[in-house]
């Protein structure tokens, strides 16, 4: 995986050329047009793009939408951003918009993923281009969907359990907090942790996995009655977002072993702070980037190499930090 030491370049210049554009159905939006000066979008013929993504709450997701709208320019494509809110009727219904407007393409990070497949299906019946980023649909590719775009999650839970395990020497008492229930994503992150845990059994689960639905906030509230009932040497979080909210309840320091999944800026500043511990960093602008090539390069009328585009993980702490902001 490439270094990030440019990154914050990357998303700076696409919160740039960020602009507001009514359409394509309910939920927050924006829209990014390209260079059409470029080699690019001399073959991309402004090929109009959607992004549906979950919902627009928290770094990670700013970071998705940014390189999204940085890759859309580079390409020389129209891009519109869409937030589903954590609701997968809006999500549908902002799909079935798209078609009837007109969109070549349309990405989309499942609310649910199991209630997306048939809103997929009649995109793609009727010829849109549809990508699936970041959490997988149930079955995707049963859906018409062109490609998948992601991190491997059960190896991010993996990677990160692992160090925290490495860190605790293989003993003490963790909790976990985790992201909405039924979040792919998130199932596939347990099932990382699970596979770690098993051979560590001194690590022991002293409280159930609480579901924060990936908010700081709730996870902090969480957090703060976990400290006065437990004695924790490590909470295992689903995300940057919940393991910023754990650090602010232990505080800076608090000898807790406290990690996320996502490498967002609000985690770097936790971890150079003392609030967190590390994050595992899958690269969500990479995910977001890649599927607008993706589709790109299906509308030009070139194959994919391969369907599934993963991203790499990576552990960063305070001793590579440095590498990644």
């Amino acid at each position: 995986m490439k270094k990030m030491k440019n990154f914050a370049a990357l998303l700076t210049a696409g919160a740039m050329m960020v602009g507001m554009l009514a359409g394509c159905g309910g939920g927050s939006e924006s829209t990014s047009t390209g260079d059409t000066g470029s080699a690019a979008a001399a073959t991309s013929d402004s090929y109009k793009i959607a992004l549906i993504q979950q919902h627009q709450t928290n770094a990670f997701q700013i970071a998705v939408s940014e390189a999204a709208e940085a890759k859309a320019s580079e390409l020389g494509v129209d891009l519109t951003i869409l937030s589903a809110d954590q609701d997968a009727a809006t999500q549908i219904s902002q799909i079935e918009q798209c078609v009837s407007e007109g969109y070549d393409a349309v990405l989309f990070e499942p609310v649910d993923p199991d209630a997306l497949g048939s809103a997929a299906k009649e995109a793609s019946d009727a010829g849109v281009v549809v990508i699936n980023i970041i959490s997988a649909c149930t079955d995707w590719e049963d859906y018409g969907i062109s490609a998948l775009s992601c991190g491997d999650n059960v190896t991010a839970g993996e990677t990160e359990m692992q160090n925290v395990a490495d860190l605790l020497d293989g003993k003490g008492n963790i909790a976990i907090l985790t992201g909405p229930s039924g979040d792919a994503g998130g199932l596939q992150r347990m099932e990382g942790y699970e596979n770690i845990l098993k051979n560590y059994p001194d690590m022991v689960q002293v409280v159930e996995p609480a579901d924060c639905e990936w908010d700081t906030a709730s996870a902090q509230s969480t957090v703060e009655s976990w400290l006065s009932a437990y004695d924790l040497d490590a909470i295992v979080c689903e995300n940057d977002g919940m393991a910023v909210g754990a650090g602010n309840a232990a505080g800076a320091d608090s000898g807790i072993v406290i990690a996320g999944v996502d490498g967002t800026p609000d985690g770097f500043e936790a971890i150079n702070d003392g609030r967190m511990s590390g994050t595992v960093s899958q690269n969500g602008g990479a995910m977001a980037a890649n599927g607008i090539e993706a589709a790109v390069t299906l509308l030009s009328g070139e194959e994919l190499e391969n369907n599934t585009i993963i991203t790499d993980n990576t552990w960063i702490d305070a001793s590579n930090i440095a590498d990644y902001e």
